[in-house]
């Protein structure tokens, strides 16, 4: 069965969903509390069934990530030239300097600060250009966009191969 990497994301997405509800159920089940002057109830929680759905899920969900992370680092992006992995670390990479850029970019060009209790006044020029940190910023942006909208076109588009689980 073909499969697009998007639709791979969303499943796997699902199944960990699935499993949240499975383990949450489980600590709900796992025990009883009852009076003493009461019977015991019967619980239907089974752990050996429940370690086994568990286990399932995890199954399906390591080999599906795996074949996610192959196809990652092997499937290029045409417009960068570079994988799939390679957009993502450099979408991070990307992120760290706009964080920085931003920052710089709001600073002002010349900052007067009165030190301390004394009636010294300090002042803090910037040794950029500001202009030119906003240039830097916004090509960064439009890089990030691309590099977002180039993954998200491969992850609906190029389809690989799956096993079909139940």
């Amino acid at each position: 069965m073909q499969k697009s990497l998007k639709e791979i994301i969303k499943q796997i997405a699902a199944l960990e969903q699935q499993k949240e509800e499975i383990l949450y159920d489980e600590t709900q089940n796992s025990i009883t509390r009852y009076d003493s002057s009461e019977e015991l109830p019967v619980s239907e929680y089974d752990f050996n069934a429940t370690r086994e759905k568990v286990e399932v899920i995890d199954n399906i969900i390591r080999s599906l990530r795996h074949k996610l992370h192959l196809s990652n680092a092997t499937i290029q992006i045409p417009e960068f030239g570079i994988t799939i992995g390679e957009c993502i670390i450099m979408m991070a990479q990307l992120s760290k300097e706009q964080v920085l850029l931003t920052r710089m970019a709001r600073k002002e060009k010349k900052e007067r600060r009165q030190l301390g209790f004394s009636n010294t006044t300090e002042w803090v020029i910037l040794n950029y250009d500001k202009d030119e940190c906003r240039k830097k910023l916004k090509e960064i942006n439009d890089k990030k966009t691309a590099l977002q909208i180039a993954i998200d076109r491969i992850n609906l588009t190029h389809l690989i191969e799956i096993e079909a689980f139940e």
